[in-house]
Formats: structure tokens, sequence, C-alpha cells
């Protein structure tokens, strides 16, 4: 399902549920006013009884009496008019919109009116000797407007309530679907390259071996051929014996190396100490390191002994010192410490470096910056540190400070955990 239909199933019902909420706030808005004018009209008529009462009253004790009258009830802040007629003749208006004055009809009553200056209840009323007298009085009625604002800003209030949510969903979803979605593709191209490479493994692991015999051949045939060569006494014979001699141990190297990608690698793991193994490891690297007139130092930090298999660790390690002594490095330091539940083994060099374009894709099969490289020892080595449930990564790929790691798990041996050197005694 892509993420169009995803978010669409999530936000559908809260879209439902808005549009519902927004058309029961208008019905509920509608009959709420409805039914508040129509109180207000039924209100209206015992008002209007009222001033027929009253405007009877004043009339009888003199208009200047109606009219003090009509101007202390003009205080009023509900009230924005009041206009009176004599004989269908306004002879008194008091207005708070400078003579602002709605009427529309002479018949009496109440009714709601909307004006330029808001909604206006209005009341009118006639009294006096042959209904000598009409007055209007007009209400604020602005509340049912500032009601039906209200109402409007809640449902946009209660809307965006709804839609913040949603929008932080469609965010999430958008987000890790994206990220599933990359996770996918991620996983896809890993499967087609293992399909891929496991193809070419097999292929090459074929080729291989039919190339191996024929140059058993050659070498066995080359070795018998070789003592007719007397040596100093033809120095072309001479070097194109070394050649042939040099060719065949590369053809041979190739083909262990494509003999290890197709192999399964079953480790056999047992406790190792480091102290010796590095002895050792030292010993078989040494007459190569000293050749290219480097360095070999080695670090232990807090760390003895250790259960992995020492042959994988081993090829690891002597992948890593050979790519060092390849890139021009003249001291290569092999650190031993631990983090966690993790031994970390840190090699590095002041050799040339790994260009920044280089170091996402060094670990594949076939990638190399050598000339005469395969790309093949740093995959290799990586396999390896995996079968020993662990990993190697690029720490550092700077000119002078080239940084690998190899990190492996600590295992309990038969006396508890490996044994760890007390830092704090040294």
């Amino acid at each position: 399902m892509n993420i169009k239909k995803r978010v669409l199933l999530l936000t559908f019902p809260f879209l439902v549920i808005l549009l519902l909420f927004f058309f029961n706030t208008q019905i509920n808005k509608k009959e709420i006013k409805e039914r508040f004018e129509e109180i207000t009209l039924n209100e209206g008529v015992t008002i209007r009884n009222l001033m027929e009462t009253a405007g009877i009253h004043l009339v009888n004790q003199g208009e200047e009496k109606l009219i003090e009258f009509l101007d202390r009830l003009y205080q009023n802040e509900a009230i924005i008019y009041i206009g009176l007629f004599e004989n269908d003749r306004l002879t008194h208006l008091l207005s708070d919109f400078e003579g602002y004055f709605p009427v529309t009809s002479d018949k009496e009553g109440g009714r709601i009116m909307d004006t330029p200056v808001g909604k206006i209840f209005e009341i009118s009323a006639r009294f006096g000797d042959n209904n000598k007298y009409r007055l209007h009085i007009g209400f604020n009625f602005d509340f049912l407007t500032d009601f039906e604002k209200t109402t409007t800003r809640n449902f946009f209030v209660v809307a965006a309530l709804f839609l913040i949510p949603i929008f932080f969903l469609i965010v999430l979803v958008y987000y890790f679907d994206k990220k599933f979605f990359h996770k996918e593709i991620e996983l896809l191209k890993e499967k087609e390259e293992k399909e891929r490479f496991k193809e070419m493994s097999l292929l090459t692991t074929e080729i291989a071996h039919e190339i191996k015999n024929p140059l058993n051949s050659i070498y066995l045939s080359f070795n018998v051929l070789e003592k007719y060569i007397q040596p100093g006494t033809d120095n072309e014979a001479g070097y194109y014996q070394e050649a042939i001699k040099n060719e065949i141990k590369r053809i041979n190297k190739i083909i262990q190396s494509y003999s290890e990608l197709s192999r399964e690698i079953r480790p056999e793991v047992h406790d190792l100490s480091i102290e010796e193994f590095m002895r050792e490891f030292s010993l078989l690297v040494e007459e190569e390191i000293l050749a290219d007139g480097g360095q070999l130092k080695t670090t232990q930090a807090g760390v003895e002994k250790v259960k992995t298999d020492p042959n994988l660790l081993k090829q690891v390690l002597l992948n890593l010192v050979k790519n060092s002594l390849e890139a021009g490095a003249r001291v290569i330091d092999v650190k031993w410490y631990l983090q966690g539940n993790w031994l970390l083994v840190d090699v590095s060099d002041d050799g040339k470096g790994i260009d920044d374009l280089m170091a996402d894709s060094i670990f594949k099969p076939y990638i190399s910056s050598k000339t005469t490289g395969m790309g093949l020892g740093l995959h290799i080595s990586r396999r390896l540190a995996q079968a020993l449930k662990g990993d190697i990564y690029l720490i550092s790929g700077s000119k002078g400070n080239t940084v690998f790691r190899i990190r492996i798990p600590y295992r309990e041996s038969q006396g508890g955990l490996f044994l760890r050197r007390s830092i704090a005694n040294e």
C-alpha cells in the first residue's frame, strides 16, 4: 500500500467526524438563533404593552414629561435610538449613529432588522387620542451576531485541534513510510547483490578449479626445466625465469582469493591470549613490514584474553596490514581495548589515506583504488569479521591517519568472562 492510500485511510475518519461536527454546529446555531429570535419577539409584545401604558400616562401629564422620560430612557446602553412621531411626523429623535433612524414601517409591534450598523431589535407602539403618537425604540441586537461569530470561531478552534494531530500523523506516516521504503529498497538491493555475487562466486570457483590443474602442470613442468638454466650464464634467461615464477605465484594468489569468496566460513572458537597472538602475528608480518621500512606497534588496554577464532581474526589483520603497506604506511598501530560488550581492535596507519568518494564502497567486492588489486581483500575481511558475529568499519580515511576498527563480541570462557587486566593496578 503506497503512502497516499495510507494517509487517506488515516485521515478519512477524522475528516468525516469534522464534517459531521460542522453540519451539526450549523444546525444547532440556526435552531438557537431562530428560537432566540422567537423568544425575543414574544417578549417584545409585553414591552410594547408597557410602552403604550406608560405613553398614555405621560401624555396625560404633558408632552414635556414624555420627552423628558424618553431622554432619560435613552441613557440605557442597550438602546441605540428612540424616535417619536406625532400624527406621523417625526418630532423627537435620539440616535447613536448621527441621526441614523432605520424606520421602514409604521406598523406597531416588534421586529428584528439587519442594518448597516448591525442587527437591531425594534419595538413600536401607538398611544394617545386616536393613536396620535407613535414611538419607535431600537435595541442593540449585536450579541446574536457575536454569538454567530463565537460559534464559527469555536468551530475553527475545534477544527484546528483535529487538523493539528492529523497533520503530525501525516508527517509521521510519511516519515516512517519513506524510511521503510528506503529500507526495503536497501534490502532488495542487498539481496540482489548477494544473489549476483553468489552466481559470480560459483562461476569464478568453477573457473578457478579448471585453471588450477593446468597451472599445477605448468609449475611442475617449469621446475623440471629450471635445472637446465644455468644461473648467471644467461641474464635474459634468468630474468624470464624469475618472471615466470612470480606470474605463477600471482595466478595462484588470484585463484586462492576467488576460492575464499565461495567457501563457507565456520569459526573454530576458543580462548585466545592477545599477547601470544600478537607475538606470533608480529613474526608473521615482520619480514614484509621491515622490507618496506615500516614499524608495527601494539597496544593492549585492559584486555588479556578473548574467546574467538584466531585464524579468522589473523586473516582480517593480515589484510589490513597488507593494505596499509600498499598505501605507503611506515607506522602501523594495532590497539586492543574493550567497549561495553565488545572487543575493539583499531588498526591505524600513516599512509596516503582513502578517497572520500570510495569510503562508502571499499567493502564491496571488486572495488579497489590500486591498479594491481582485485578489490576483494576488504570484502573478505568483512565476511570473516561477520562470521565472528562482529564487523569491520572505516573510522577515518584521512591521509596520515587511516583507521579501521574490528569489532567482535567477547564471550564467556571456561573460567567465566575473559580475563581483564586491572588498569588501576598497572
